[in-house]
Parts: C-alpha cells; structure tokens; sequence
C-alpha cells in the first residue's frame, strides 16, 4: 500500500505505523541511541560488557555477594543490566569539593546539636 498525505489513518497496518514511527525518530534521534527503556536480562556476557570486568573477577564478586545477581530456580544466574548499572553508580567516588562540602554540614550539623543540648 502507498502511504501518503491523503491516507487515513484508520487504513494503516501496524506495521506502516511502526514504519512510519521509526522514520520520524530517526530525524530527532542520533541512531546509535536506542528508544527502548527495557531491563535487559542476561548471562556473564551482559556481566562482561557492561562491567568491563572478566569472568573471574565476576565469579568472584557474586561469591563474595557484593554483584547484584538474580538466581534461577535451576540454579543458574542471570545479571539485569539496569541492576549492574545502579551497582556500578553506587561505588562513585567524590569530588574533593564534594567532600568538602560533606563534611562543611557535618560540622553545621555537629555544632546545631550541641547548642541545642546545653
């Protein structure tokens, strides 16, 4: 079917919609950038690509219990890279000016609680 102006919506397959979706992003969206907000789930593989670290360090953070991991019945494992992410956001370091600021309201927050008690 040739889709034009004058075609009505109501006449559109979903694949011509998903056709003509998919055309319209390309023109707003770079391509290497993906739509999807899917948790992809996965083996040592997605572990290994996402991580940057080998199998054996791998193996050796999930027996260590410090991987975010997620146990099959079977006993097999998988690895959701949305988990993987978030614990790899959580080992951030600090900036020294965020450090400085840290300890700044420590301090406040130290000085507030002994005026406050006496």
């Amino acid at each position: 079917m040739a889709i034009d102006k004058n075609t009505r919506l109501i006449d559109l397959t979903v694949t011509d919609l998903i056709i003509i979706v998919k055309e319209c992003m390309t023109e707003f969206m770079p391509a290497n950038q993906t739509i999807s907000d899917e948790d992809e789930i996965g083996g040592y593989e997605i572990a290994e690509t996402i991580t940057g670290y080998s199998r054996q360090t791998l193996y050796q953070l999930k027996s260590a219990g410090e991987l975010p991991y997620i146990g099959l019945p079977g006993g097999g494992i998988r690895f959701s890279k949305k988990m993987l992410i978030n614990w790899l956001l959580s080992h951030k370091k600090l900036t020294n000016q965020q450090v400085q600021e840290k300890a700044e309201t420590i301090k406040l927050k130290r000085k507030l609680r002994r005026t406050n008690s006496l």
